[in-house]
């Protein structure tokens, strides 16, 4: 049994790394096997393997742990070195163009996108050489969407060929072009060799550059190491899976993986926000982040929300603390939170930065959140869709307010519900409720029931205290800006009806006499009849609608998170976890009648609410539980 537990996963893990580098035994292509089984099936041993040891998780163990991690990542990036060719190979773009790529193969249209910025409509086309290892036969295989050719030597082909060839260098030429849909460019050959461990991109370098003929043995080393690694970790699992109970009993077992689970969620936003630079990620990490279509402006389409980021440098350019509550569509502490980015980057990406900050910190303050709702397991376990969330992701770099927003509503909800009521616990309750509405003036919808429900179980001396210096603080805060834009508007939410002209233009009517209040948008332009199918669209069907999309890659994830969410909800208006109910239908009543618009697709308007949506499946999951008559799953589930 002991050599089964070792032997399995070492030889899935070998044929997964053998089909993700394309080596062949014969005329077989080992096939791609995601790492992720080897996951599975390593979680699975250490979870149904022999019961609890006397022996004590020692340091012994916990030091094994840090070096299979260090070692994880050092052949990782070796692997990746040794397997890119040392001179990148030049690609000519509409004839035109012409970028540096470290392979040829597309497997998706991120790689076609990271390559060109682009992805439809594109040709491309590269030159190289190749270096024939021995003489025999080798049968060359292309396969792509839309359209390819391949020439090898002076033979060009589009489908497969057969061809005799001597040791030594051959022109390479591949020429490709995508139209639409998916983007895919795989080619590969079939060496007269027996066992072939390295793929054909190694053979392939720039013309002129040097030879790889004597470097082989790094590549070779570097896969049978990492083929190591995977057996001893499989069998440090196998040592430590009688520990199991003592290791989940450890604190900092699931405040680890939340740990973990953040990084890797940071991971995939700091791609996405280089890919916006127009950068991208080392190519060894690529392997192990998800191909979201990442936001690029040079393949999406015209989007007049574009000019929010334009109009927060103008705002910034003339801000200044002595003009903070100066009339504005723009709410002043979202400025002041950039300002420190644009000194740092200035221009456009000190506000991607900025965006891309407060995305992972609201990240982070969910994970603290979750474990203080729900215990540390549930944290771990609630990490998972949101850091995986593709709209999260996406919306973390693109400059727009709603990261620093999400951060902001998640602390200030923190603060209602989970702090004291004393006298500190309103003032700071207070305070991060008025800094939340000068990010966006719309959290006054969240802000004003959560102070109802924090109220309502207190006496009336708590309500007193409480409530006078929370309102009174938030009203010191927002009251000024509130002000300044009824004298200079007469509507003291301008910053609100101010984007009624992005909606009036999306749908052609008259935008001459600029921003209008939002009453007189439904009444003057015959809206007031729509309003309560476009609450309760907005308020239900566009959520589910983006959020469902949002996790494309894991439709699993994805409906279990949306069920049980949802159930969560209905189960927790009855409970003192009510306010995750209110927080989220809360949020969302401002942008619930902009589903009447066309421009009210756009799905960053409810991302927000997605964070309660994933608070509340803990209480469905107990309400089931306990239905179901699992009396320690429910108290697990229900457990804070």
């Amino acid at each position: 049994m002991d050599r089964v537990r070792l032997f399995a996963p070492t030889l899935l893990a070998t044929i997964a790394l053998l089909g993700e580098q394309g080596a062949r035994v014969g005329a077989l292509l080992i096939p791609r096997i995601s790492l992720s089984w080897v996951v599975l099936l390593l979680a699975a041993i250490f979870l149904l393997t022999a019961k609890r040891d006397d022996r004590r998780l020692g340091i012994r163990d916990v030091a094994a742990a840090a070096l299979l991690a260090v070692g994880f990542i050092a052949l990782t990036l070796w692997r990746g070195a040794a397997l890119t060719p040392p001179l990148s190979l030049v690609v000519t773009l509409d004839g035109q163009r012409e970028v540096v790529a470290e392979s040829l193969q597309l497997h998706a249209r991120r790689d076609l996108r990271r390559l060109s910025g682009r992805r439809r409509n594109v040709t491309l086309r590269a030159d190289a050489v190749v270096e024939v290892p021995r003489g025999g036969v080798y049968r060359f295989d292309i396969d792509c969407d839309d359209s390819c050719s391949l020439l090898v030597g002076d033979v060009q082909f589009r489908d497969s060929e057969t061809l005799g060839l001597e040791r030594g260098e051959l022109p390479f030429s591949v020429v490709y072009r995508q139209l639409g849909g998916p983007a895919k460019l795989r080619f590969a050959w079939n060496t007269p060799a027996s066992i072939e461990l390295l793929p054909i991109d190694y053979f392939l370098r720039a013309p002129g550059g040097g030879t790889r003929q004597n470097q082989r043995w790094r590549a070779h080393a570097s896969l049978v190491l990492a083929i190591v690694w995977w057996g001893l970790l499989s069998s440090w699992l196998a040592q430590i899976a009688p520990l199991r109970v003592q290791i989940f009993e450890r604190r900092w077992v699931p405040v680890g993986a939340a740990a973990v689970i953040i990084l890797y969620g940071c991971l995939l936003r700091l791609d996405a926000f280089w890919v916006h630079s127009g950068k991208e990620a080392h190519t060894s990490l690529q392997h192990w982040v998800p191909s979201y279509g990442v936001f690029n402006p040079a393949s999406a389409p015209d989007d007049p929300y574009r000019a929010d980021v334009r109009s927060y440098l103008e705002r910034a350019e003339t801000f200044s603390w002595s003009s903070f509550y100066a009339p504005s569509f723009r709410e002043p502490f979202y400025i002041a939170l950039c300002m420190p980015f644009l000194a740092l980057a200035g221009g456009e990406i000190g506000i991607l930065i900025q965006s891309l900050f407060f995305s992972c910190a609201a990240l982070a303050l969910f994970g603290w959140f979750a474990a203080k709702l729900h215990g540390r397991w549930w944290a771990s376990l609630l990490l998972v869709p949101m850091a995986l969330h593709e709209w999260l992701i996406l919306e973390a770099p693109s400059g727009y307010r709603m990261s620093a927003y999400s951060f902001f509503l998640l602390a200030t909800v923190a603060a209602i519900f989970l702090g004291p009521t004393s006298r500190r616990g309103a003032l700071v309750s207070g305070v991060l409720a008025g800094l939340l509405c000068l990010i966006r003036l719309s959290g006054v919808s969240v802000v004003v029931p959560l102070l109802v429900l924090r109220l309502w179980p207190l006496t009336r001396r708590q309500r007193l205290e409480y409530g006078g210096i929370a309102l009174g603080v938030f009203v010191a805060l927002v009251g000024p800006f509130l002000a300044s834009n009824a004298l200079a508007y007469g509507d003291p939410f301008y910053s609100i009806s101010f984007h009624t002209e992005f909606w009036m233009r999306a749908e052609g009517l008259d935008t001459s006499l600029g921003p209008v209040s939002w009453t007189r948008y439904f009444t003057d332009f015959g809206r007031a009849g729509t309003l309560l199918k476009g609450s309760l669209l907005g308020m239900t069907a566009l959520p589910l609608k983006t959020f469902w999309n949002g996790l494309r890659h894991f439709p699993v994830l994805d409906a279990t998170v949306l069920v049980l969410g949802i159930g969560g909800l209905v189960a927790s208006v009855r409970s003192e976890r009510r306010f995750v109910t209110a927080a989220y239908f809360a949020h969302l009543i401002p942008f619930a009648y902009i589903q009447n618009f066309p421009s009210g697709e756009m799905p960053r308007f409810v991302m927000p609410s997605y964070f309660f949506l994933a608070l509340a499946v803990p209480a469905a999951t107990a309400w089931l539980a306990k239905r179901r008559g699992y009396d320690k799953a429910a108290q697990f589930a229900a457990s804070s």
